[in-house]
């Protein structure tokens, strides 16, 4: 199979973090529910209250019901955060506050990262881009965090912090132009010798191919191995898995 990109006409390939190169989809369901056990172990025998599985869920379903519903006014992500918080923790006594949900929710945030992972061929697939591309991240994670992960996950070979781009302090977020026209200039790169890899059709891919960047979607439920797409004049390949990045480029 022929790649779809070449070195002579790309020079650099962005990537998404968060479900990309880190496998975080297990990471908020383990954390929360170490956390919730460590809250509530004092009622671990007692038959009338919910168990930290289904504890999750109800937050889950919670969350869930809120994001479908139609509303006014739009609530932040702490806000219902804490609807959901109060929701689970109902059976028990606890008094869920702003505080305490800030609390729960830093202890969440800290243990998910005990959590993460690499997805399959995820070292392998950026040693082999990185003997003919640049390699740098886009992403709406927070950068202190993100680089705690790229250490964790000994990925610093590939990207220094010099190669992090994030929305840090309220700054432009992906699916905005802004922060992938920032990451170009600090690259010193042109949007059409550059590539954006990531998980997320809107954030990743219809925001990369606003500013005129071709773009590879990792699309695990893709019906064809490799395909191809276009958004205006921008090429999109769609992947089911990231090793297979290595037949794209």
């Amino acid at each position: 199979m022929s790649p779809f990109f070449s070195p002579a006409r790309k020079k650099l390939i962005f990537f998404d973090m968060n479900n990309t190169i880190l496998d975080r989809r297990q990471c908020f369901d383990s954390a929360f529910l170490e956390v919730m056990q460590d809250f509530t172990a004092r009622w671990e025998n007692d038959d009338s209250k919910l168990t930290a599985q289904e504890a999750l869920q109800s937050y889950k379903s919670e969350w869930s019901r809120h994001r479908k519903t139609p509303i006014r006014s739009p609530i932040s992500p702490d806000e219902l955060r804490h609807i959901c918080l109060i929701k689970a923790l109902h059976p028990y006594p606890l008094g869920v506050n702003t505080a305490f949900t800030r609390s729960f929710f830093n202890q969440v945030e800290e243990r998910e990262d005990h959590f993460v992972a690499l997805f399959p061929g995820v070292e392998d697939t950026l040693e082999a881009l990185s003997h003919h591309y640049k390699l740098a991240i886009i992403s709406n994670g927070n950068r202190k965090r993100l680089q705690r992960n790229l250490e964790k996950m000994k990925l610093t070979a590939w990207f220094d912090h010099e190669r992090l781009f994030t929305s840090e302090n309220d700054g432009p977020r992906k699916p905005h132009p802004a922060i992938f026209e920032g990451a170009l200039r600090s690259m010193s790169m042109q949007a059409n010798q550059s590539v954006m890899v990531g998980n997320s059709w809107r954030n990743d891919v219809v925001g990369a191919a606003s500013t005129g960047m071709d773009a590879v979607w990792i699309h695990p439920g893709n019906i064809k191995k490799i395909s191809e797409r276009r958004i205006g004049k921008q090429k999109v390949i769609i992947v089911r898995s990231f090793k297979q990045l290595i037949y794209t480029f």
